[in-house]
């Protein structure tokens, strides 16, 4: 590498998680994307704080009062309240009793593991919330596929990296009540935790990072950038940029957890998230876990064998 190669190179800020199982991280230069290529972990952005939800009445309260839900509000055995509509969870003791048999347990991300949607978010931050909100409605009647929409949705957005920057100091992510003291109590059954996002690594980073969960266990989508730090794409290798994706991960997750040699067909794999996308990850996942504590997913809620609204109900 050449002196001015050098100096080039050390300019360039890669705003994408790096992973040490797959080992690529996005840059972009001279105004075109580069191929991934491998470096370190990045640590050029400081890690926006993520704020930790305690578990008080959410939001579903105005919801179950549409639909004449009943509440409750008890302690659940753990010092934890629940104030969620419970006619809405579904087995949930035997959700209970599926997760302690996991060995991998998969986790979404938007209005999952945090309250809120990284897009959407980052869209009203950039000043094309409306512009956005309209495209995913268009998105949601199948008019397109999950990465058409992807694309169309970043080329409303083009966020630069000034912007992702400032967006993670003002915009610090909420994690969703409960999921702390799930994850220490998973790990105590020796689980591999994984975050399956559509969303943006470079988003998600500071929240694997509060749970203390490594970056090589996530698998979202990285964002590409010009050298003048302007939005290039992203990446379309990535399989969670298209449909279909987070089952995909799961099967590379359990190839992963299986040494790299067959399938790892013997790990038992829990999916929990509040989409389509996540429902339709089970398969190759052997259980899913609808969750609605954030935003119910009629679909979702109908469709899924398991579905809580409170984490606090999947501890033991």
């Amino acid at each position: 590498m050449t002196v001015a190669e050098g100096a080039l190179f050390g300019s360039l800020v890669a705003i994408s998680a790096t992973d040490s199982s797959r080992g690529v991280s996005s840059l972009a230069g001279a105004g075109e994307p580069l191929e991934p290529v491998v470096v370190g972990r990045r640590n050029s952005l400081p890690p926006a704080s993520p704020i930790f939800k305690p578990i008080v009445p959410s939001k579903l309260n105005g919801l179950g009062a549409r639909h004449g839900l009943h509440h409750q509000a008890p302690t659940n055995g753990n010092g934890m309240t629940n104030d969620r509509p419970v006619e809405l969870s579904k087995r949930t003791t035997e959700a209970k009793e599926s997760l302690k048999k996991a060995q991998i347990v998969c986790f979404d991300v938007d209005s999952t593991i945090i309250t809120e949607e990284g897009i959407d978010e980052l869209a009203q931050f950039c000043g094309k919330g409306s512009e956005v909100a309209a495209l995913t409605k268009e998105a949601m009647g199948g008019s397109m596929t999950f990465q058409e929409a992807l694309k169309r949705r970043l080329d409303i957005i083009k966020p630069s990296q000034r912007q992702i920057r400032e967006f993670l100091k003002t915009h610090p992510s909420i994690i969703s009540a409960g999921v702390k003291e799930l994850i220490e109590q998973l790990r105590k059954n020796n689980a591999e935790i994984f975050l399956i996002s559509g969303g943006f690594d470079c988003l998600i980073e500071p929240v694997a990072d509060a749970l203390e969960i490594p970056l090589c266990n996530l698998y979202a989508n990285r964002l590409f950038f010009n050298y003048n730090g302007s939005y290039a794409g992203f990446d379309t290798t990535q399989p969670t940029s298209r449909s279909g994706g987070k089952g995909e991960a799961i099967k590379q997750i359990r190839s992963v957890m299986a040494g790299g040699v067959g399938t790892g067909a013997d790990k038992v794999v829990a999916m929990i998230g509040d989409g389509m996308t996540d429902l339709e990850a089970c398969p190759p996942a052997n259980m899913f876990i609808g969750y609605g504590g954030n935003a119910v997913r009629e679909e979702v809620q109908k469709r899924a064998t398991y579905y809580v609204t409170n984490f606090a109900d999947l501890l033991w």
